[in-house]
């Protein structure tokens, strides 16, 4: 897929260290996804969890205070509360809303940021533009950064009417966080990003950058710029896998219906169904590990000190080909433990 550009940086590629940066011509086609920024605005990772790592302690400090929105992914949360207090909001448990008035009332004197994963794992559910804009507002009126984890944006079922625009877009404190592991299917290039449009917080976030990666692999930087360029032929692929997944995992939970309830997640990366089992969910999926050799997460594993979340939920990956026979063996397990 690479262009002429890409081929000749391909045949002379050597294996010293680069800009800790980001190649200028990287971060040129990460800044055209947006609107309001530039390549300059653009800080090159190794992954989207470095990325927030390096944004949280580019904006922290132990005095200061945090919102974290849950359920997250925890090595996000943990970039942040081992920085500084934290307040948890998670969302609603009837449809996985965001209340912007539970966020604004856990505000404090000492806040510095809001920490977001829209589109959310493990809940598959997006973030309306209005209730963004809400959110905006509150950021605005107190002065605060909101840091958006988007590694799902491209994952979204219905791409023409994507929940959340960009927050780096949206809010001139916005950063978006962003990479190449969900979407593009490309998790072994490790490269992520985070788009500011201040300087002096990159040039922080660099700083802390400096004692992880040092910079990105030269290699993956060049195969990262091909995979950008080919953005809609990459994604067109993951999101066809994910299509036929998502049809076939609802064809399981159709089958049982006194076992799962509802899938509401709007993402081709995964299913977030109910389930309904007396045994619950954390002992149905480690009799799938021990029995078939199948792994689904328990939403459990989103547990936070910050606040409660959901345990009778299981996450079930769908953005691979093999996940199609891992459906199959799904269902004919449950079939056979429903039947015993």
């Amino acid at each position: 897929m690479g262009e002429e550009d890409d081929l000749a940086r391909w045949q002379n590629l050597a294996f010293g260290y680069v800009d800790p940066r980001g190649a200028p011509w990287l971060r040129t086609a990460i800044a055209g996804r947006h609107e309001q920024v530039s390549s300059d605005d653009v800080l090159c990772c190794a992954g989207a969890q470095e990325a927030v790592a390096c944004v949280a302690g580019a904006l922290l400090q132990p005095s200061d205070h945090a919102v974290v929105v849950l359920p997250i992914y925890q090595p996000s949360e943990q970039a942040v509360t081992g920085l500084c207090a934290a307040t948890g909001v998670p969302l609603s448990y009837s449809d996985w809303q965001l209340d912007v008035d539970r966020v604004a009332a856990s505000i404090r004197p000492n806040t510095k940021l809001i920490l977001i994963n829209f589109p959310n794992s493990p809940t598959g559910v997006g973030l309306d533009q209005q209730t963004l804009l809400a959110l905006v507002d509150v950021c605005r009126r107190y002065g605060l950064w909101l840091v958006n984890d988007e590694v799902y944006a491209q994952s979204e079922c219905d791409l023409a009417r994507a929940s959340v625009a960009p927050v780096v877009d949206s809010y001139e404190r916005g950063i978006s966080i962003n990479g190449l592991s969900k979407g593009f299917g490309l998790p072994g290039l490790r490269v992520g990003w985070a788009v500011c449009r201040e300087q002096a917080v990159l040039a922080r976030a660099l700083h802390a950058k400096s004692i992880l990666s040092s910079c990105v692999s030269s290699a993956s930087e060049i195969l990262a710029h091909v995979a950008l360029r080919s953005e809609p032929t990459i994604t067109a692929r993951t999101r066809e896998i994910g299509r036929q997944n998502r049809r076939h995992l609802h064809s399981v939970l159709a089958a049982f219906p006194d076992l799962f309830g509802r899938d509401d997640a709007q993402t081709l990366a995964f299913g977030f169904p109910r389930y309904l089992g007396p045994d619950g969910a954390d002992h149905f999926a480690a009799r799938l590990v021990r029995d078939a050799g199948l792994m689904v997460l328990p939403s459990t594993l989103w547990r936070s000190p910050l606040g409660s979340v959901p345990g009778n939920h299981v996450r079930i990956g769908l953005g691979h080909r093999r996940n199609a026979e891992g459906l199959d063996a799904f269902q004919q397990f449950v079939a056979v433990r429903r039947a015993a």
